[in-house]
């Protein structure tokens, strides 16, 4: 029988997280949980663009040649990000903020040109001083939701730890799930996929991409226009930043691009739906040792 979890929940970064842990004090638990959501809050207050005195606010507003000092956590998200723009061959573009807003706020399918800087600048990071510096061009304008639930999952998984607990799960408005260790010795956390597979992680995680709830909300960099795919993309990796970031990308790149990234870098899956109303045409790439992927019994 599996022991039953200690559930934890928080509001932040506009949407739910939950932390469950097996194996512990209760007491415990609840004092491990409430400040690993304070530093999810702290998370947020740097990596939102919504808040004006945020850290990615404010590089917005840089002019060409100045620079802004970042704590440690934006330094890691942002440098985060720039990988996997080049993993993905551009796929996942965090410097889309301002086409995002165009396209909620006016519904404009392509943001317009500035009339004095048609190309956006460029952003420069020292790693030495943390410091980031705008370089010619128009404002850029940063957005890390896509992989900002994942980055904060991975920092509270270091949290928890730093309490001495492995055996947990993190879920963040139930697209993004980061698991450690799992709740009893064999097996893994079990997760659900496009309800007809089962997944067991351990020590790994998993983020998922669709046009269900949000609707046309993820942007096809090449054109800064939404994506008409219909299709849903999850990605398993061993960062949750990873795999909310790549399963942003994998809406968008083909299948035989998806698979190369999968098959070059280690610890990585794919699954890609192509169309909801067919569930057999579930694409899959291999699962990354110590994960197993089958499908739903009856009855599950």
């Amino acid at each position: 029988m599996k022991p039953e979890p200690h559930i934890f929940r928080h509001e932040a970064m506009a949407t739910w997280f939950e932390i469950r842990i097996v194996g512990e004090d209760a007491a415990y638990a609840k004092q491990a949980a409430q400040e690993t959501f304070a530093l999810l809050d702290r998370l947020e207050a740097r990596l939102s663009r919504y808040r004006e005195e945020s850290e990615i606010a404010r590089i917005r507003l840089l002019e060409p040649g100045e620079g802004l000092r970042l704590s440690r956590d934006t330094y890691d998200c942002l440098l985060l990000a720039m990988e996997l723009a080049t993993l993905t061959h551009g796929a996942f573009d965090p410097t889309l903020g301002a086409s995002m807003d165009a396209i909620r706020t006016t519904r404009a399918p392509v943001l317009p040109a500035d009339p004095d800087h048609a190309e956006p600048g460029r952003l420069e990071i020292d790693p030495d001083t943390l410091t980031v510096t705008r370089h010619g061009g128009r404002r850029v304008d940063l957005d890390l939701g896509a992989i900002g639930k994942g980055f904060a999952l991975d920092r509270m998984a270091e949290e928890l730890r730093n309490w001495e607990i492995s055996r947990a799960l993190f879920i963040a408005g139930g697209s993004s799930i980061l698991a450690l260790d799992p709740p009893s010795e064999e097996g893994g956390w079990e997760v659900r996929v496009n309800g007809t597979h089962l997944l067991s992680l351990r020590n790994a995680s998993i983020g998922t991409s669709g046009m269900a709830v949000k609707g046309a909300h993820i942007l096809d960099p090449g054109t800064k226009a939404p994506s008409s795919t219909s299709r849903r993309a999850w990605a398993v990796a061993p960062q949750a930043a990873w795999s909310d970031g790549l399963s942003t990308a994998f809406m968008i790149l083909p299948w035989d691009e998806i698979e190369e990234i999968c098959r070059t870098t280690p610890g990585l899956a794919a699954f890609v739906l192509e169309n909801p109303n067919r569930p057999k045409s579930l694409k899959t790439t291999a699962v990354p040792a110590g994960q197993e992927f089958r499908p739903l019994r009856r009855g599950e």
